[in-house]
């Protein structure tokens, strides 16, 4: 058999290519080695196409994947979109925010001050605290001292009591006494007022008697 460049392999060209380089066989081959002869290459071209049914497939396949990619890429275009106009009402809001910032900056360097205006008056009020603490201190200690004299007073005021009670009691004791006596000088005088009578009563008899019976010249 006499087949020009018999199939050459499996040539990407198709099917058609592959018939088309069989060329007439002698007179000699028989109609089975024809046809055997020329299904290798049928069967290549149909291995050959079916290969290029699964690439197209596979083109296919990431066409669709390319085409979800693309969708995909859109859809974050999109998302990017909306973040960047986000991201330019946040930094309205930061700038917003920082001007409020500021303004509290400046409310609390007042408040500050203020508060440092405010330590002043107190480390001027707890000075003269201070300072009266130390005249209260002076006026307790003067008046403790003052306390002492006073208990010393009374303690001798007590005891002069006690010796005015003893001098009273004294007194009272005397004034008895002295009641006594004046009862007892009050008895006599009658004793002698009544001894005065009778010797009154006696001068009168005499009298009488001797006025009676006159004596002899």
């Amino acid at each position: 058999m006499f087949v020009s460049g018999a199939y050459g392999g499996c040539s990407s060209s198709g099917a058609s290519e592959l018939v088309s380089d069989v060329e007439p066989v002698s007179e000699v081959a028989t109609e089975s080695e024809v046809i055997t002869e020329v299904e290798l290459p049928v069967e290549a071209a149909s291995e050959v196409v079916a290969e290029v049914e699964s690439t197209v497939d596979a083109t296919s396949e990431l066409a669709d994947e390319v085409e979800s990619t693309v969708d995909g890429a859109s859809e974050v275009a999109d998302d990017v979109e909306s973040t960047i106009d986000g991201d330019s009402e946040v930094a309205d809001d930061v700038e917003s925010t920082v001007d409020g910032t500021s303004e509290v900056a400046d409310d609390v360097e007042s408040t500050v001050d203020g508060a440092s205006e405010v330590a002043d008056d107190v480390e001027s009020t707890v000075d003269g605290a201070s300072e009266l603490a130390d005249e209260v201190e002076s006026t307790v200690e003067a008046t403790s001292e003052l306390a002492d004299e006073v208990e010393s007073t009374v303690e001798a005021t007590s005891e002069l009591a006690d010796e005015v009670e003893s001098t009273v009691e004294a007194i009272s004791e005397l004034a008895n006494d002295i009641e006594s006596t004046v009862e007892a000088t009050s008895e006599l005088a009658d004793e002698v007022e009544a001894t005065v009578e009778v010797v009154g009563a006696s001068e009168s008899v005499l009298e009488a008697l001797t006025s009676t019976h006159l004596p002899f010249e």
